[in-house]
């Protein structure tokens, strides 16, 4: 993460703030813990693939245990879920 923040959004339970990058050379999905400050990498471009473009339209769906986030050039949506099934916080 090397430029300033995006968009960004609190999580369902207010314990974790999603932001992504506003362009640069690293676009992805970043997040912090509110209560100690850990910080977070959900998905970051690989160097050739996506790299200098911008991440936008992070949301959560209705249930919380998908997380949503494109890439605004190419025109790419991702859909993520955790690997314990568990909704996003």
């Amino acid at each position: 993460f090397g430029n300033q923040p995006d968009q960004n959004m609190f999580g369902p339970t207010r314990k974790y703030i999603y932001f992504c990058e506003d362009g640069g050379s690293s676009p992805g999905v970043y997040a912090r813990y509110g209560n100690d400050g850990t910080y977070f990498t959900m998905f970051q471009a690989i160097q050739g693939i996506y790299d200098g473009d911008e991440t936008v339209g992070i949301a959560l769906s209705p249930d919380n245990r998908r997380f949503y986030a494109g890439i605004q050039h190419y025109g790419v949506i991702f859909e993520f879920t955790r690997d314990d099934g568990l909704p996003f916080e």
